[in-house]
């Protein structure tokens, strides 16, 4: 493995040479510094969300925290994504505007590709849908903006899980202006809690919260009656948790998380806006706040504890096990930790070979056995660490 240097040993690089020592860091990054000094040392692996925040305080991307080079095979999703971003008001006038029916269909299947970590399908449809939808909106109003919120969530996906933290911030952007010409309340609550994500990735975790608390006095009168708006609102509850976990604040992350599964005894697993809800995707979040709050025991009982529901999104399923695999790496339990870590390649292997946080975690893992085993070496080159 060539690329063998973690996140934790470029974090600890980087700290030295501003000077900072790990108590600095943990207080300009708003983290504890037990959590730092575990990642630095390759014995825990963290969230996007808290390695945001890290590179924000040592003034870097966080690109750079990850390292490693992009996949050959991936290099050519930047220009689309960038050509899906670029404006909301020069499409081609030689184009015209579509019924809402016949465009629904495919809106509806990229959701669905977004959700199974479909990624290059995406790619391949979405700059024209996105012309074809931005059209339509001017004729068919609400509707269409409401469609093309869920195209722009799609490109958000795929900039975030290839580590474009600029266009995933665009993309957030894009979302809420279609979701605000929308008409839907709901929908647009539903953005705030995708965009606190990507505001949080990036460091800015303070605006993130004030973002999804905002969010949530917007849609509280509607929780009582509408069942559909308790699930947004456990939603925003969940993001508010985890991100709360990544800065270390046990009692402020396990309260919206305890808020969120009182809500979700309310509703089954299912999708809403394009986003699962329910009992069991309120544990997911459960255990990656239990992991980044320092606390493997309690993770791997929320793991161990936890039966995926048949047919939960792919991409939830594939977090599920990385999140699992850094408990497991937490407690020093390394056979365990990369049996999980194959079980999320199973789930998604598009997701596997492409994300930087795989990358991250698999390095971590090599760290904490010295010498990689055979299966880290195969799951390593499965997800594109040269050998």
């Amino acid at each position: 493995m060539t690329d063998s240097e973690s996140v934790g040993a470029r974090i600890a690089k980087i700290r030295k040479l501003r000077g900072l020592t790990q108590f600095q860091l943990a207080q300009r990054a708003n983290v504890s510094r037990s959590m730092l000094a575990q990642v630095e040392r390759g014995h825990s692996s963290a969230s996007t969300v808290w390695i945001g925040s890290i590179a924000t305080a040592l003034q870097v991307d966080a690109s750079r925290l990850y390292g490693g080079d992009e996949p050959e095979q991936l290099l050519d999703i930047l220009p689309v994504l960038r050509r899906t971003l670029a404006a909301i008001d020069l499409m081609d006038p030689d184009l015209e505007p579509e019924p809402i029916e016949k465009l629904h269909g495919i809106v509806a299947q990229v959701g669905r590709w977004r959700r199974d970590t479909q990624y290059r399908k995406i790619i391949g449809v979405l700059p024209e849908l996105v012309d074809r939808l931005l059209i339509s909106g001017h004729e068919a109003g609400g509707p269409a903006y409401a469609m093309l919120t869920d195209a722009y969530r799609a490109a958000n996906t795929v900039a975030h899980k290839f580590g474009y933290a600029d266009l995933s911030l665009t993309a957030t952007e894009r979302m809420e202006w279609a979701a605000s010409r929308s008409g839907d309340p709901l929908l647009l609550a539903t953005t705030h809690y995708v965009k606190a994500a990507t505001l949080a990735r990036v460091g800015a975790t303070a605006q993130a919260l004030r973002l999804l608390t905002r969010a949530m006095a917007d849609i509280d009168p509607l929780v009582e009656e509408d069942q559909t708006a308790a699930a947004v609102y456990s939603i925003l509850h969940m993001r508010a948790g985890t991100i709360a976990a990544s800065t270390g604040d046990a009692d402020t992350a396990r309260a919206h998380l305890g808020e969120a599964e009182l809500l979700a005894r309310g509703f089954g697993d299912r999708i809403v806006y394009g986003s699962p809800v329910g009992p069991a995707n309120v544990r997911l979040y459960q255990l990656c706040a239990e992991v980044d709050l320092g606390e493997p025991g309690r993770a791997i009982d929320i793991a161990e504890g936890t039966r995926l529901p048949k047919g939960m999104a792919v991409e939830r399923q594939a977090y599920f096990w990385l999140d699992t695999t850094r408990a497991y790496l937490q407690a020093g339990k390394l056979d365990a930790a990369v049996d999980a870590l194959q079980e999320s390649r199973v789930s998604s292997p598009e997701h596997f070979a492409s994300s930087p946080a795989v990358k991250g975690i698999i390095n971590t893992a090599a760290v904490r056995q010295h010498r990689a085993s055979d299966r880290l070496q195969s799951l390593a080159r499965h997800a594109g660490i040269k050998s």
